[in-house]
């Protein structure tokens, strides 16, 4: 007999459940769950006492949910993580501003080398600084790099501006921007492949 003690420990891990499995596809997870709640409620008839304790005993013969769903997983998604061809591109062009930066993303994204998670972190390491100096060359305004004339002064039509090319702090991180998310996910390839020698 299901009590609301007893409602309370299926749904609270069923919905651990559900939180292990978000990086599968949604219907891949919600079939998932409703195997394991299946297999719940017939394990639940076939025990000889009832209540909370025969709850926590098929709970328990269960497992934790995050071994049911790496179990449930592929074994090319849990296991085989490889520094390919598809990767080293990705890290080198992480390091290239602008067009490599896209262009690393997607090859990022597109790879198996990587958890959905590293994927997440490096976008977001190579998005902030980018961001952040997006903002510090709005904040300068459009006079911040022109060279200004004083009040009173014109300057003939055949003069000519010496430009001067030089990197200051702020172009410096601009040219180097991609190298943390190139780096975390270049550590975190290396650290895969280090955990699973078969691999090497």
């Amino acid at each position: 007999m299901h009590t609301m003690e007893t409602d309370r420990l299926i749904d609270d891990y069923l919905r651990r459940l559900e939180h292990a499995a978000a990086h599968m596809q949604r219907a891949r997870r919600t079939e998932l769950v409703a195997e394991i709640r299946g297999h719940i409620e017939t394990a639940l008839d076939q025990e000889q006492a009832a209540g909370e304790a025969a709850v926590r005993n098929v709970l328990d013969r269960l497992g934790p949910p995050e071994e049911i769903v790496q179990a449930a997983e592929p074994p090319s998604l849990s296991g085989d993580r490889r520094a390919g061809v598809l990767e080293i591109l990705a890290l080198l062009a992480l390091i290239v501003p602008l067009i490599g930066w896209l262009i690393g993303t997607v090859l990022v994204f597109a790879s198996r080398g990587w958890s959905r998670r590293d994927k997440v972190v490096g976008a977001i390491l190579l998005t902030l600084p980018v961001l952040v100096l997006s903002l510090g060359y709005v904040a300068a305004g459009p006079n911040g790099s022109e060279e200004s004339t004083p009040p009173g002064e014109t300057r003939s039509v055949g003069e000519k501006v010496e430009d001067t090319i030089a990197l200051g702090p702020t172009e410096l991180v601009f040219f180097v921007a991609g190298l943390p998310s190139a780096l975390y996910l270049g550590w975190q390839l290396r650290r895969d492949q280090a955990s699973n020698p078969k691999d090497s």
